[in-house]
């Protein structure tokens, strides 16, 4: 990357502190999309909205206009805080600490650094670039797959999350059900008066587990698993409960499909009248082919840089999937911080490794351009 043809690496860092300042916790985006919005139109990028709901928007800027247009994707919103989340950013050296650092500010630092390089240089990169910074990713999954169906089209996607700078080309799939057992009440003292509703979520939750464990796990994954995440159930100790409510987080490997792992689980779901259940959040896996094009600029780029950066699975899912399901594309996942401290009250992320990721996506797109 030209330092001439740059704000210097002390701009990347800025902008990452001025983003983690701003909290942009679902569904609150508005104030730091606002900035960005303000910061792009600055730096002469031409930010243009693409709405998903009222004051909820996906901000677009398009660089050059080549054969072959690649989509450089990260998302603003963040989780809510935790206990110990800090308010604003601290920086000690090299690490910028704060909610949102890796998970995604630095990705969207590292993204605006690349496309103002490639801005600078569109008579000799002759590639069409997108700047797609999304909304609700944490929570419904929706900016991405927004933007397409209002149109968007790109050849190729690197979505930045915070992988170390690894490349993930595969990643699990999400199937949440919604489910709802019914009992019948009795006294504590004689349980067996009753029917336990909680009892019956529990034997609903372990035949779904022996549902999924018949498909072979991929090295690149590992197997598939199922989180009971939410429940709640009964009212007094000393009472039979005669409700319970719960959601699990199945998590898919490739190459099983939303439809295999539906036809999979439904032994556990059907002929049990005194279970309901609702389809919720549901997402395919990522796969994209080791051959890809885009995987090849991407670790060559890593090679000429001198990253130590390696091709992984990601057990996780990320936005790129939606970039590959619905556009019929190449996606990869790729930026700087580390999963690790993601959603942690300990959020952090090296300053200088979000300059690398910039410094990799224009290497990246530099040879996707046959440089």
């Amino acid at each position: 990357m030209r330092a001439d043809s740059m704000r210097g690496k002390q701009y990347t860092a800025e902008l990452l502190r001025k983003l983690v300042d701003i909290p942009s916790v679902f569904p609150n985006e508005e104030e730091a999309l606002l900035f960005l919005e303000r910061e792009l139109a600055a730096l002469g990028l031409k930010p243009r909205r693409i709405d998903v709901e009222e004051r909820r928007f996906n901000l677009l800027c398009r660089i050059g206009n080549g054969p072959v247009r690649v989509c450089l994707n990260a998302h603003i919103d963040t989780v809510s805080p935790s206990g110990g989340s800090l308010p604003q950013s601290r920086i000690d050296g090299d690490i910028l600490y704060g909610l949102g650092a890796c998970d995604d500010k630095a990705s969207i630092a590292a993204i605006v650094t690349a496309g103002l390089e490639i801005a600078s240089r569109q008579d000799e990169i002759d590639i069409g670039v997108d700047i797609l910074i999304s909304v609700d990713e944490e929570y419904n999954a929706r900016g991405v797959e927004s933007a397409i169906r209002q149109g968007y089209k790109c050849d190729y996607a690197i979505v930045g999350e915070p992988t170390g700078l690894d490349l993930v080309r595969v990643h699990n799939g999400l199937l949440w059900i919604e489910l709802a057992t019914s009992g019948v009440a009795a006294h504590g003292s004689s349980p067996w008066v009753g029917a336990n509703a909680i009892d019956r979520m529990m034997e609903v939750v372990r035949d779904l587990r022996d549902c999924i464990s018949g498909f072979p796990p991929p090295p690149i994954t590992g197997p598939m698993s199922l989180n009971l995440g939410t429940i709640s159930g009964g009212d007094l100790p000393n009472r039979v409960p005669e409700n319970c409510k719960a959601v699990v987080d199945i998590r898919l490997v490739p190459p099983v499909t939303l439809h295999d792992a539906r036809n999979a689980t439904a032994p556990a779901l059907e002929s049990r009248e005194w279970l309901r259940y609702t389809y919720g959040k549901s997402r395919e896996c990522l796969s994209t082919a080791e051959d890809s094009p885009l995987v090849a600029a991407l670790t060559g780029a890593v090679e000429d840089i001198g990253v130590m950066s390696k091709i992984i699975g990601m057990r996780g899912w990320t936005e790129a999937e939606a970039f590959a399901t619905l556009l019929g594309i190449d996606a990869v996942v790729c930026g700087p911080g580390s999963m690790a401290q993601a959603h942690s009250s300990n959020e952090f992320v090296k300053k200088s490794e979000t300059q690398l990721a910039a410094e990799l996506y224009v290497k990246t797109v530099e040879k996707l351009a046959g440089k």
